[in-house]
């Protein structure tokens, strides 16, 4: 004799099925809404970094004109014709993949000394007077900010690119913000710098000049 279920079991059942379909979809719905506040505080740090990278590799900028301008106004002050980027600098840069070659030298503008490679660019609590801090906030401190400073020659006629003759050199800066969990966020930017005492008109872009673009 075959029992078949009653009317009463049937309910329970269907019952029970749709109370599992309910929990696997709010389920779905949490570990999605998980999923997209990680990716957007992924794309809030990584904005964070480039931000931090640019500002860096502005500030390597501003110490490497001043840079020049010392060296400029050095050999100026020695009646000098020339700057020897190699006898002033040392020896070109070759550890950076894809930054300068034998043809196009970058030369180290702001070594960084004791046998560090990189410049640091930290903002650390100890280093700021007690009125820079708020009162009952947690200052964020900056630890892992670095950048380098290169010259190079620019276009000057010159058959050694290791030689200025212009009183023209292009500064580029490199920076980066080091991410344990994955690749370090760079940026670079450049700018050709001038030695000049009489009038000088700057215009957008680089109309004028040559090989303005390339790094």
């Amino acid at each position: 004799m075959v029992r078949r279920p009653s009317p009463r079991r049937q309910p329970r059942g269907f019952t029970l099925l749709l109370a599992l379909g309910v929990v696997a979809v709010v389920t779905m719905a949490v570990m999605l809404s998980f999923s997209v506040v990680g990716r957007e505080a992924d794309s809030q740090a990584d904005t964070r970094r480039q931000k931090q990278a640019f500002f860096a590799a502005e500030a390597g900028l501003a110490e490497g004109r001043e840079r020049v301008r010392l060296i400029m106004a050095n050999a100026s002050n020695l009646n000098e014709l020339t700057i020897d980027l190699r006898a002033t600098l040392g020896s070109p840069v070759v550890d950076i993949p894809g930054l300068g070659s034998p043809s196009r030298p970058y030369f180290e503008l702001l070594p960084p000394g004791g046998g560090n490679t990189w410049n640091n660019y930290e903002l650390l609590k100890t280093t700021l007077e007690t009125s820079e801090i708020p009162a009952g906030v947690d200052y964020p401190e900056q630890r892992n900010v670095r950048y380098r400073v290169f010259v190079r020659d620019d276009e000057d006629g010159e058959l050694s690119r290791e030689i200025d003759s212009n009183r023209q050199l292009w500064i580029v800066s490199v920076a980066e913000v080091a991410n344990a969990n994955g690749r370090p966020t760079r940026a670079v930017v450049q700018a050709l710098v001038t030695n000049t005492n009489t009038e000088l008109i700057v215009t957008p872009g680089c109309p004028t000049k040559i090989d303005c673009g390339n790094i």
